[in-house]
Parts: C-alpha cells; sequence; structure tokens
C-alpha cells in the first residue's frame, strides 16, 4: 500500500512499522489501486482530523501542508487525549521552531505507549504525505480504535467481532473483513437498524442497490447520530477493494455512538425507578403530614373541649353528658385510636423506604412526630378520665353497692390488664426466651376473656338502675373490653414481630424487622384454623386484602389464584408463613444506590454538569418521571431547560 502499516501489540500496546512488503495492504492491489487507496485516505482522515478540532474552531484542507508546523497536531491529540501537551510555540516561523512542535506531538505519542518506527518530525515538517498518513493513522489507532478490543482480542479483532454480533441477525450481512464486507451499504445499515431500528426500514434494502444503502448509512448516521460522514460512498462501491483503513475509522465512531447510548438507556432505567421511589416516598411523606395534622388539631380541640364543657346541674343533663362522653369514647376516639395506630405505621413504612433508598431517616416537623402525637393522645385520655370523674362526683349518691359489686372485679380485671400491659416491655434475653414469655403472657390474656362476660352482666344491673358511671372504678364494660382487644393485638404484633426476628436472623436477609412483622400479622390474621398454615381460601382473602388479586363474589376459578398458590406452596394443600414470606418479600423489594443514581445522572448528562429535558427523553426516561424531577431539581444557570442534578441528589442525602 501507499503507505506502511503501523500495528498495534494487542499484549504490551506497542505499536510497530511492518516493513515487510507482504504485509503491507496493497499486497493485492497494483500501483494504481495503491494510489486510489491513498487518496481516500487522505479524504477520510481529513475528515476525521476536522471532526476533532473543529471542536477548537479549527481545520485543515491539506493534511500534508496543514500539520506541519506542528500547531494543529498538537491541538488534535489535546482534544482526542483530553490532555494538555503543555507550552509549544504558537507562531513558530522558523522550521526550527516547527521541528520543536511535532517533535512534542511525537514525544506525547510515544509516551502513550506507541512505537514510533521510521516517522520523523522532519518529514512531517517537510510535508512527506506518506509519514503523514502513516502517523494519523497511528493516532487513530492509538486514540479511537486501540480501546475498543473485546474479548481478549487485538482493537482490530475486537470492533470486527463487535460488527458480527451486531449483525448476525440480518440477512445479506456476513461480515469477514473491514473492506468488501462493507462494499454494498448493508452492514452499516444493520448497525444502525440494529441500534436504532426507527431511523431505517431494513427490510427495503437490497444488495443491488450499494449506493443507496451507503449514502442512506452514513446520512442517517449525520443526521440522527452526529456521526460525521467520513466516507464517500462512491469511493467504496468503485473500488475493488474499498480502503480498510477508513471503514476500520468510520466504524469506531459509529461504535462509541451505540455503545453510549446503550449505556444512557440503563442510566435512564435507573433513574425512572428512583424517580418513581421517590414520588412515592414524597406521597407517603406529604400524606402522614396532613392526616397528622388533622388528628392533631381534632385531639387538642377534644381536649379543650372536655376540660371547659359544663357538667350540668340536673339528673337528665348530667345523664346527657354522661352518654355524650361514652359515645365519643366509643366512635370518635376510637377513630382517633386507630388513625394514631395507622400513622404510626405509615412513618415506620417511610423509614423503611428511605433505608432502602440509603437515605437519611425522616425527621417530622415539630408537633408531629410519633412521640409528640402520643403525649397529645394521653393528654387526651387525662382530659377525657377527669371529665369523666366529675359527672361521677354528683351520681354518687345512687346505688353505691351495685356499683361496687362492678366496680372490685372490673377494678381487677383492668389491674390484670395493667400489668399485662407494663408486661409487654419487660421481656429481656435471648429471642427465644422472649417469644416464650411474651406467648405465656399471650395466654394470659386470652384467660381473662372468660371474665369479660361476667363483668358485661354486673354492669348491665347497673345500667337497668340508671347508674350512668361508678365513682369506685375508671372501667366500663366496653372500655374493658377495647383495652383487653388492644392488649391481645399488642402481644399478637409483640410475638409476631419476635418470630419475624427470628425468621429474619434465619434466613439472613435484608428485609427490615418491621416489615416482617407486618407480613407475620397479616398473615395470621387470616389464618382460620389458627395452625400456622393458610387453605387456599385464606391464601385468596390474604391476596385480596394485599390487591395482589381481585375478589372472586361469583365464586368461580380463579386461573391466576390457582398458580400463584401452587407456585408459592410447592404443591401442597395449605402454604406457611415460611413458603409466603419469599413471595410477599420479592413483590416488595426494593432498592437503589446513592453512587448509582450519581453515576445515572452523569451518564445521561454526557459529560455536561447540567441535564436537558431531551437528555431524559433519549434515555427513555418516562414522561410522568420527568415531570417529577424537573419539577423538584434546581435550574441550572445560565442554560435554558438545563437542571442541576449534582444539587437535587445532595439535596436527597
Amino acid at each position: 500500500r501507499c503507505v506502511e502499516e503501523t500495528g498495534i501489540n494487542a499484549e504490551y500496546g506497542v505499536f510497530e512499522q511492518k516493513n515487510n512488503q507482504l504485509n503491507m495492504q496493497s499486497r493485492v492491489g497494483d500501483a494504481k489501486e495503491q494510489a486510489e487507496w491513498e487518496r481516500v485516505q487522505v479524504k477520510t482522515f481529513t475528515k476525521w482530523v476536522n471532526s476533532h478540532l473543529n471542536k477548537r474552531g479549527l481545520k485543515v484542507d491539506s493534511l500534508a501542508t496543514d500539520l506541519t508546523d506542528g500547531i494543529k497536531l498538537i491541538v488534535l491529540l489535546e482534544v482526542i487525549s483530553q490532555e494538555s501537551l503543555g507550552k509549544y510555540d504558537p507562531k513558530p516561523r522558523m522550521r526550527i521552531n516547527q521541528i520543536e512542535n511535532v517533535n512534542k506531538a511525537l514525544k506525547f505519542i510515544a509516551s502513550h505507549d506507541v512505537k514510533l518506527v521510521g516517522i520523523g518530525a522532519e518529514e512531517i515538517v517537510d510535508g512527506n504525505q506518506k509519514m503523514i498518513l502513516g502517523m494519523i493513522w497511528t493516532i487513530i489507532l492509538r486514540f479511537a480504535i486501540s480501546g475498543l478490543s473485546e474479548e481478549g482480542l487485538s482493537a482490530k479483532e475486537g470492533l470486527l467481532q463487535w460488527v458480527r454480533r451486531k449483525t448476525e441477525p440480518y440477512k445479506n450481512v456476513d461480515v469477514k473483513d473491514f473492506s468488501v464486507s462493507f462494499q454494498d451499504g448493508l452492514a452499516f445499515c444493520a448497525l444502525i437498524h440494529r441500534h436504532r431500528p426507527d431511523l431505517l426500514d431494513y427490510d427495503k434494502l437490497t444488495s443491488a442497490d450499494k449506493l443507496g444503502n451507503l449514502n442512506l448509512a452514513f446520512d442517517v448516521a449525520l443526521k440522527h447520530l452526529d456521526v460525521p460522514r467520513l466516507l464517500d460512498a462512491e469511493d467504496i462501491v468503485n473500488m475493488p477493494r474499498p480502503d480498510e483503513r477508513s471503514i476500520m475509522t468510520y466504524t469506531a465512531q459509529l461504535y462509541k455512538v451505540f455503545s453510549s447510548l446503550d449505556q444512557a438507556e440503563t442510566a435512564g432505567r435507573r433513574v425512572a425507578k428512583y424517580a418513581e421511589a421517590s414520588q412515592q416516598l414524597a406521597d407517603m411523606l406529604h400524606d402522614y403530614e396532613r392526616r397528622t395534622k388533622i388528628l392533631v388539631g381534632d385531639v387538642s380541640a377534644k381536649t379543650t373541649e372536655l376540660n371547659t364543657s359544663p357538667l350540668g346541674d340536673d339528673y337528665p343533663s348530667i345523664k346527657g353528658h354522661i352518654s355524650s362522653l361514652n359515645q365519643y369514647k366509643k366512635t370518635t376516639r376510637r377513630q382517633w385510636i386507630t388513625e394514631q395506630a395507622d400513622l404510626a405505621t405509615l412513618f415506620g413504612n417511610i423509614q423503611a423506604k428511605l433505608k432502602g433508598l440509603q437515605r437519611p431517616p425522616y425527621v417530622p416537623p415539630a408537633g408531629l412526630a410519633v412521640a409528640e402525637v402520643e403525649v397529645l393522645m394521653e393528654t387526651l385520655n387525662n382530659a377525657t378520665r377527669d371529665r369523666r370523674s366529675k359527672l361521677n362526683s354528683t351520681l354518687r349518691a345512687y346505688l353505691d353497692r351495685l356499683r361496687q359489686e362492678f366496680a372490685t372485679p372490673a377494678n381487677a380485671f383492668g389491674d390484670q390488664l395493667k400489668h399485662l400491659k407494663e408486661a409487654l416491655t419487660a421481656g429481656t434475653g435471648e429471642l427465644d426466651e422472649q417469644l416464650a414469655f411474651y406467648s405465656g403472657k399471650q395466654q394470659e390474656v386470652r384467660a381473662l376473656e372468660g371474665q369479660l362476660s361476667s363483668l358485661q352482666g354486673l354492669e348491665q344491673r347497673c345500667l337497668d338502675a340508671n347508674i350512668e358511671d361508678n365513682e369506685f372504678t375508671d372501667h366500663t364494660y366496653d372500655d374493658l373490653l377495647f383495652e383487653h382487644e388492644q392488649i391481645s393485638k399488642s402481644y399478637g404484633k409483640k410475638v409476631a414481630f419476635i418470630e419475624s426476628q427470628i425468621i429474619a436472623a434465619k434466613q439472613a436477609n435484608n428485609i427490615a424487622p418491621e416489615q416482617l412483622a407486618e407480613f407475620k400479622e397479616a398473615f395470621n390474621n387470616f389464618d382460620s384454623k389458627k395452625n400456622g398454615r393458610l387453605s387456599k381460601l385464606d391464601f385468596r382473602s390474604l391476596l385480596s386484602a394485599l390487591g395482589l388479586i381481585e375478589i372472586d363474589f361469583e365464586g368461580k376459578s380463579d386461573k391466576k389464584l390457582e398458580e400463584i398458590f401452587k407456585k408459592v406452596g410447592g404443591g401442597s394443600e395449605e402454604i406457611t408463613f415460611d413458603q409466603f414470606l419469599p413471595y410477599i418479600t420479592k413483590l416488595t423489594a426494593d432498592t437503589v444506590s446513592p453512587d448509582q443514581i450519581q453515576s445515572s445522572f452523569e451518564t445521561i448528562a454526557g459529560g455536561k454538569q447540567y441535564v436537558t429535558l431531551n437528555d431524559f427523553k433519549i434515555a427513555g426516561v418516562p414522561a410522568a418521571q420527568i415531570e417529577f424531577l424537573t419539577s423538584n431539581m434546581p435550574k441550572y444557570p445560565g442554560v435554558n431547560d438545563a437542571y442541576d442534578f449534582k444539587a437535587y441528589i445532595s439535596s436527597q442525602k
């Protein structure tokens, strides 16, 4: 060929100039063909050089003359390596100054594990086109192609392997080299279609239309992929063997574009998932704060009402006040207690969500913390007890004996409940020991249930005698029943939580203990036989409650349920909690690394300090998540429709 080939030693990264004429690319051509190769190389290499010099506002018209002073050669190396070559002579009028500039460039090339043989500064300064072409090819190999090695192959073999793998599914494409295999243009079209099928219709192409195929590929790549048109279709079609170096150079440009697109799509999916989780978290935070503010306001207002309302001065008015208080305790108060418990659960879910996202714990605004709400509820309870006591003082003349007959066992029952409530925090020791302790206390709670019917009868006698309250006790049957149910639920939750801790220790998974406790409680609630197993009907009810299947009111066969039940139970007639846990865990798992999010945003930005709407769209981020991100990310100063993703990520930590 017109220029001796400079290769890359795949093992050591050392460039060698092959001086054996039999190893030159011109071995299959004559002098005329060599001249054509050199002509095509000059055109291709000139366009390649200009595609990089344009970034500095420079260009070359002739490789033989415009690189002789070394200035544009140095700029080219700085652009493609993203390194500085240091000081050089910006106006080298004398030959010695030009040689110094070129030598600086050649030394920089050599410092990157490239051995230049037969290429000296004098030849470049003198405009030796063959030496200049050899040098440019050396630069392309080192800085544009050598990094594309795949699976331990050389740069050329790795690039060829990538092309073969990507074009394998396409008819009429059989890539064996970087010359004749690309002559009909179908290989270029296949590469584009494989990564961007929306840009061309491959099935309409034929190998007979070589010029049309090549021009289509080059035009599409320039317009939609920003790949410079380094090649002319006529040069490829009209040559017996198209220039290998020119085709390799252009193919390497496509490789870099498509590999960047793959990375952007992966980053886009990760950012979309993160945005979706963040949006869910934002909704949970808003729901918690809104509902807590309502509860705090209602409880505070009710506390004031209880402390300031009149007691009444006759039996009907006193009785009316007592009736109103009891009605409140049975309805609104219980709704607030339930809401308080639900908010505490929501708060725990928020913390678990934040932990899954590896973000700091949530600190509610002043007055909205779980502990602060508990203080308000206790203040309300105190106000309720105080008002009830005051009302009772007006009725003490009535039937003290009946009051005492009810009060004595009620107080005893209440004391037992109190001791059992205090015992909720008394368990110590290993998890197995705590489980045995709380299971025993749970049996004590269940044993108290038999006394409730007797208490109900004693209270009914008081009610029949128009005794609205009892000064000898703070308890009523409804209160004791409610507190008994609450304590029973508390012990159920406590036992389920400890069991989940034990299960977590055994399974060594990453599920938060609170979430395991929630799963265990849900499982136990639908265990109709209380034998630690769910029948198919129990399992259907549980999945319906969790919103995983629709409720089958007509009793028809539910194929989805059958499949899930068989899969979870392993073919058994019943499902254990150990079988249920992996299934529900898999449905609720949700984690992501802050470093992954940072890297993903940087990938989408493409090296910029900001991201734009178009960047998100190219990365495949769904419209809903784009709207969420852009409405929460700060604007990047000085650039239209640009957003500061680094500031946004920092604000989430």
